[in-house]
């Protein structure tokens, strides 16, 4: 089954003084940078918009696409924080070819 790295970028929706304020606190949780088999969340102090980085196995790439645009939207769903405009790319890693010297 090939292995993709999911990149699945959206807004945050106007979040409330209050919402703003646990985006705040948790930024220094959210800072790396990577892909990891459970996601990382990643966004800025500004709270304009986020990403979401996740390695996933799956036999399509619109599959894997799906999956990680749900958790994403699970997670956020699950903390509270209102978003929009969710959309990803995947990459399949068994496609990419290192030229060596």
């Amino acid at each position: 089954m090939p292995t993709y790295r999911v990149l699945v970028n959206g807004k945050f929706d106007h979040p409330d003084a209050e919402t703003r304020a646990r985006l705040l606190a948790e930024l220094g949780d959210h800072q790396a940078i990577g892909f990891t088999e459970d996601g990382l969340l990643t966004y800025s102090a500004h709270l304009g918009a986020f990403t979401y980085r996740v390695t996933l196995r799956g036999e399509e790439e619109r599959e894997v696409l799906d999956e990680a645009e749900l958790k994403v939207m699970e997670l956020l769903d699950a903390k509270g924080y209102p978003y929009r405009d969710v959309a990803g790319k995947a990459t399949c890693m068994d496609d990419i070819k290192i030229r060596r010297r």
